[in-house]
């Protein structure tokens, strides 16, 4: 089979996703094409495709005139995005199940064995990047295009908020992302069996358990930073 040309849209967009998932560009940076340009070695037009489709991820922020920036995650974000994700994340692996060819089922075991192994070698940009091609592949095998569309875009969401407030070497990162994403890892081996025997229910309750056991590491990640950047003042003497 020939393979597909990988246009310079496409190299742009991925390394842009890349970075933006993995936080090396931060919710709120800005993107300014001549840049861009100089570091892949493209023209204009690639650029502004990429970053036109990262916004229909919901990646960046096109504002008129005043160029592209990476799109924050603000309070409200975090609220609609779980809620939304106990909705897509259970129905999306229920027509996983129900829907996976063979071939595909083959790719998601193989993807789940790449993200434990990430995890095991504490290697945060593998435990990112398997982390999303795993889910990806799960969605992909809903078989129902829009589904897919609109949880591969909560997945980017989850995976830059599963990583706030690391900071440190790549070492220090890759122990604290291993330590956060190693429970993430055993539940979604349990999705992927479900998944593999084909039972939708079993996989709409592993769901419903992973969304919820990333959830609550996500409060209490966002509880201890909250709770450092606030400072209570002494009681004034009576």
């Amino acid at each position: 089979m020939k393979q597909a040309k990988v246009t310079g849209s496409r190299i742009v967009f991925e390394a842009l996703r890349r970075a933006i998932m993995s936080l090396e560009l931060a919710p709120g940076t800005g993107l300014e094409e001549g840049r861009i340009c100089n570091q892949f070695r493209v023209s204009r037009t690639p650029v502004r495709e990429a970053l036109i489709r990262l916004a229909s991820e919901g990646l960046v922020e096109l504002h008129p005139n005043r160029g592209a920036k990476v799109a924050s995650l603000g309070f409200a974000d975090i609220v609609d995005h779980y809620e939304a994700m106990d909705i897509f994340m259970p129905v999306t692996c229920h027509f996983a199940a129900v829907r996976r060819t063979r071939e595909e089922l083959a790719k998601i075991r193989d993807l789940m064995a790449r993200f434990s192994d990430a995890v095991k070698r504490k290697d945060s940009e593998g435990i990112i990047l398997s982390n999303f091609e795993l889910h990806s592949a799960i969605a992909a095998a809903c078989h129902n295009r829009c589904i897919e569309r609109g949880y591969r875009q909560m997945l980017t969401d989850k995976l830059r908020l599963a990583q706030h407030g690391l900071s440190g070497t790549a070492y220090d990162r890759g122990r604290a992302l291993a330590d956060r994403f190693a429970g993430t890892a055993r539940i979604s081996a349990r999705l992927v069996r479900a998944i593999a025997k084909g039972d939708g229910r079993a996989a709409e309750r592993t769901a419903r358990a992973l969304n919820e056991f990333v959830r609550s590491q996500v409060i209490g990640i966002l509880s201890a930073s909250l709770a450092r950047d606030i400072t209570l003042s002494a009681p004034a003497p009576k």
